[in-house]
């Protein structure tokens, strides 16, 4: 046989190897950013429903504690959260549902449901899947707090994941993930009386 042909074949034989592994880490990096972008899309569509309410507690509600309920995954508070609609003040509610997976690839979601006024004309439940919701409550002064009526402050944490992986290696299964935290300070709820 030749040697140089077989020298041919070879590098033929690598140069072609190298364009298939590029080709399969560009594919790779296409699916990743396009979960990211969708994961993006849903975590904005959340933290604006939620920053609305949450930044509207006690809005037109006529009591100084507008606090059903507060805990680590579970809140309900009155407040007005849209402007012309015909609800008025009423009961929001936030829960994060560890008794109901969401019926997807990724194992690690369920749902983060809201209960209220469903824009100008319809009350009911949204879900949104999400990995890990947590509710923090302060005083003014920063101190922690289960008193409904000293609530001043309230930190919110959540974590979303892709619904699909973008990356299986043998049997491990990466989910892109987003990590959102903010202390909300409504101004209904802390107005000098």
């Amino acid at each position: 046989m030749n040697a140089g042909l077989a020298i041919t074949f070879v590098i033929g034989g690598l140069f072609m190897i190298s364009i298939l592994n590029f080709n399969a880490q560009v594919i790779n990096q296409t699916q990743e950013l396009t979960l990211s972008t969708i994961n993006q899309s849903n975590l904005d569509n959340l933290v604006d429903v939620l920053a609305n309410d949450f930044n509207k507690i006690g809005f037109n509600t006529g009591t100084a504690v507008p606090f059903t309920t507060i805990s680590d995954k579970n809140i309900i508070f009155q407040a007005d959260v849209y402007d012309n609609d015909s609800y008025g003040s009423t009961n929001i509610r936030w829960f994060f549902d560890v008794n109901d997976a969401v019926s997807s690839t990724n194992p690690n979601d369920y749902y983060l449901k809201r209960t209220g006024p469903i824009g100008t004309s319809s009350y009911g439940t949204i879900e949104f899947p999400v990995v890990y919701f947590d509710l923090n409550y302060y005083t003014a002064d920063g101190t922690p707090t289960n008193d409904l009526a000293s609530v001043k402050k309230i930190e919110v944490e959540l974590m979303i994941e892709t619904v699909e992986p973008y990356t299986v290696t043998g049997s491990t299964k990466e989910y892109p993930r987003l990590i959102w935290k903010r202390i909300f300070v409504p101004n209904n709820i802390n107005l000098p009386y």
